[in-house]
């Protein structure tokens, strides 16, 4: 059984086309993926605008649709551990380079952080300048390591369907 984390923009994604939607939906019938949720993510769902509309239907609404349908009610949550761990990997991230700020990977990390306390296999993620960056993924393999946890793969949706 594979146990993983949807990262945001995966959602946008799967609300976006139709078919890689119903695609992941077999996948999940089939009962070989078991998929977490974490309520930052959806927390950066909610913050959708409710005005925003994807063919008639409001895309707030089919975001957190596809969401609750995914999780099953399986969903993680930030912890102080979640939040010291995210704070370590930025701190690792800046000394190997990293130009973002805080601010703007903060939850990035703090998903990586959820994911890697609850041992979770993937994070299906397309966000490969932060969040999947080869700089990120050395800092959280790095801090790890040091915490004797297994840092989940990054893969994106098409990878896994």
């Amino acid at each position: 059984m594979i146990r993983c984390l949807l990262d945001t923009n995966i959602y946008g994604l799967l609300a976006e086309n139709k078919k890689l939607l119903f695609n992941f939906e077999e996948l999940l019938k089939k009962q070989n993926i078991i998929v977490y949720g974490a309520d930052i993510i959806r927390k950066e769902l909610r913050n959708t605008p409710k005005k925003i509309k994807l063919e008639k239907e409001k895309l707030r609404l089919l975001l957190l649709k596809i969401y609750d349908k995914s999780i099953n009610n399986k969903e993680l949550k930030t912890n102080d551990s979640a939040l010291t761990l995210a704070m370590e990997y930025f701190k690792q991230y800046k000394k190997l380079g990293g130009i973002q700020s805080y601010h703007n990977i903060k939850n990035d990390f703090i998903i990586v952080a959820i994911a890697s306390l609850n041992n979770l296999d993937i994070i299906v993620t397309e966000d490969n300048k932060t969040m999947a960056s080869k700089i990120a993924i050395k800092s959280y393999v790095k801090i790890n390591i040091l915490h004797n946890l297994r840092t989940p793969k990054f893969l994106s949706i098409n990878s896994i369907i």
